[in-house]
C-alpha cells in the first residue's frame, strides 16, 4: 500500500502545533521520530511510505486541498496532540470530502485520550498507545481486507454503529526490534535546534517512560499516548524500557556516517543508573557528534555529568517546575530540596555543558505571587545558560487535570488546548489567569534580555544563519 503521513496546514493566522513534545506551538522544529519509527515499519512490512508536512512547508490550505484531490495514497496517518485536535479532524473530513472512503489512520497522544472524537467515520482508525505494531497489523488488514476486530490496541466503527474497541496492546518490551526511524522521508535541512546549533540535526529517542509521579506531567507525546492507554485499562504508568546500549551506539554511528552533526535525546529521562549511562558515553565520545537530553536532577551525579560532556552532550534540560519546597512537594516531584537542583546546575556548568531548566506557573494551588517571585529570583541568582518559563495546563490523563476540575480551577470550565508559554486556563485561589500571564512576560523579558543572556548566546553562536535561527525561535517564544 501506499501510506502518506500528513500534517496539515494550520488556519490562516494561527501557528502550528508542535507534535513531538505535544503540549506548545512550533518554536523551531524537531524530526517527529515516532512518526519516522511507524513508517520505517511499514516500510519493513513492504509499504511505500511519504511524508508530507505542509505545516512545515508553509502551504495554504488551499494548496492542501488541491494536494489531496491529485494525490493517490491508499491510506493517510495523522500523529495528532492535543493543539492539533480540531485542524486533524476537520482535515480528516476535508478528505473524505475530496477522496471518499480512503482509510485515514490516528496515532498520538490526543487520539488516545479522546478515540471517539476521532472515530468520524467507518473510514477512520485510532491506534492507541504505542503505535508501531498496531500500525503494521492494521494496515495489513486494510490490504488483505480481513476482520478488524483481531488487531489489538485499535478503535474503529463498523458502518454507522458505534466506536469499537480492540482490547489493548502489549508494551513493546524490546525497543531494539524496532527498526531505526526512516529519516530518509524528510527534508533533514529543514530542522534546526538553537540549543545545539549545528546542522545537520535530528532527534533520537534511548528509553520511553518515566517512573515518577508528578501530578502535572505530560511526558514526550510518545510516551504519553502509552500512559494514557495503560491507565485507562490497568490503572498504572507503563514500565520504563530502555534499548541496549549496543543499539543505541549503532544509531548514533549510522547518523555520523549519514554526515549528522546534532541530536536532540527526547527521553524522558535520559541516565538511568552511573554505570550504564557512563558506559554508553564512552562509546559515543569518539563519534565526535554534539548532543543534548533532558535529565531529572535527582539522577545527576558529577560522574555522569563528566561523562555526558566528553560525549559531546551539549545541554541538559532539567525540569525543576518551582524553588519552593511546599510547592515541589505538593507536585509531588519526587525531592523538596531546591539547594539539590542549584548544586546539580552548577555541576553541569562546571564541565562545560549547558544548564537548561524548565519552570512551571501555577501547577499548585499553594503558588503564589510571592512563590513565583521567589522562583524568577532564584532563576536568575543561579544562572542557567536556558530557561524555559510556562504555565501549567492541567492535560487530561493527569491527576492535576483531576483535581482542577474537582476543585473548579479551569479557567473554561475544563481543560482547552493554549499555549502554554503565553496563555492561561486556570485560576487559582490565590492567582488569576491574568495574575500567572503577566508573571510569565515578566520572567520571559527579564531572563532573555539580560545583558549576560545577550552576550553569552550571541557569542556561543556559529555562522549568521544560526542566528537568524535562533532570532526565530526567541520571537515565536515571546511574541
Amino acid at each position: 500500500m501506499k501510506i502518506t503521513y500528513i500534517a496539515p496546514p494550520p488556519e490562516a493566522g494561527k501557528r502550528a502545533a508542535e507534535r513531538v513534545a505535544g503540549c506548545a506551538h512550533v518554536i523551531y522544529n524537531v524530526p517527529n521520530i515516532y512518526v519516522l519509527w511507524v513508517a520505517a515499519v511499514l516500510e519493513k512490512d513492504g509499504h511505500q511510505v511519504r511524508h508530507v508536512d505542509a505545516a512545515l512547508e508553509n502551504w495554504s490550505p488551499e494548496r492542501f486541498r488541491e494536494f489531496i484531490k491529485g494525490d493517490d495514497s491508499d491510506a493517510y496517518y495523522f500523529y495528532s496532540v492535543n493543539l492539533a485536535k480540531e485542524l486533524d479532524i476537520a482535515t480528516t473530513r476535508m478528505i473524505h470530502e475530496v477522496r471518499p472512503g480512503v482509510p485515514v489512520i490516528f496515532t498520538g497522544p490526543s487520539p488516545s485520550d479522546k478515540v471517539d472524537d476521532f472515530v468520524v467515520d467507518a473510514h477512520t482508525f485510532v491506534v492507541r498507545g504505542e503505535a508501531e505494531v498496531t500500525t503494521r497489523e492494521l494496515v495489513r488488514a486494510l490490504r488483505d481486507k480481513t476482520p478488524l476486530a483481531g488487531v489489538d490496541g485499535m478503535s474503529w466503527r463498523d458502518g454507522t454503529g458505534p466506536v469499537q474497541h480492540n482490547k489493548p496492546r502489549a508494551l513493546i518490551e524490546n525497543l531494539d526490534e524496532i527498526p531505526f526511524p526512516a529519516r530518509h522521508l524528510i527534508d533533514r535541512d529543514a530542522y534546526f535546534n538553537p540549543k545545539l546549533g549545528v546542522r545537520p540535526f535530528t532527534s533520537v529517542m534511548t528509553s520511553r517512560g518515566c517512573p515518577n509521579q508528578c501530578i502535572y506531567c505530560v511526558p514526550s507525546s510518545v510516551t504519553f499516548a502509552a500512559e494514557l492507554e495503560n491507565k485507562r485499562y490497568f490503572g498504572c504508568k507503563p514500565r520504563v524500557r530502555v534499548r541496549s546500549i549496543d543499539n543505541i551506539v549503532a544509531e548514533f554511528e549510522q547518523l555520523a556516517r549519514e554526515g549528522y552533526k546534532g541530536i536532540s535525546i527526547q527521553d524522558d529521562q535520559f541516565a538511568w543508573g552511573t554505570e550504564r549511562t557512563v558506559e554508553l558515553c564512552r562509546r559515543l565520545a569518539p563519534l565526535g557528534l554534539a548532543w543534548g537530553c533532558s535529565c531529572r536532577a535527582d539522577r545527576l551525579n558529577e560522574p555522569i555529568i563528566k561523562a555526558m560532556a566528553a560525549a559531546g552532550c551539549k545541554y541538559i534540560d532539567i525540569g525543576v517546575e518551582s524553588f519552593d519546597p511546599k510547592v515541589l512537594r505538593y507536585i509531588k516531584k519526587g525531592y523538596d530540596d531546591p539547594k539539590m537542583v542549584e548544586r546539580v546546575i552548577k555541576l553541569i556548568q562546571k564541565h562545560g555543558v549547558k544548564a537548561k531548566i524548565n519552570i512551571l506557573f501555577g501547577a499548585s494551588p499553594l503558588e503564589t505571587k510571592t512563590t513565583i517571585k521567589r522562583t524568577i529570583q532564584e532563576v536568575r541568582r543561579i544562572g542557567p545558560d536556558q530557561v524555559m518559563y510556562d504555565i501549567v495546563n492541567p492535560f487530561p490523563g493527569t491527576e492535576l487535570y483531576n483535581l482542577a476540575k474537582k476543585e473548579g480551577w479551569f479557567r473554561y470550565g475544563d481543560y482547552v488546548p493554549a499555549d502554554v508559554g503565553k496563555h492561561s486556563i486556570i485560576q487559582l485561589p490565590h492567582l488569576k489567569p491574568r495574575d500567572l500571564e503577566r508573571a510569565i512576560r515578566y520572567a520571559n523579558i527579564t531572563f532573555f534580555f539580560s545583558p549576560r543572556f545577550l552576550f553569552k548566546n550571541i557569542v556561543a553562536l556559529r555562522s549568521l544563519a544560526a542566528l537568524k535561527n535562533s532570532l526565530v525561535a526567541m520571537y515565536r517564544k515571546l511574541v
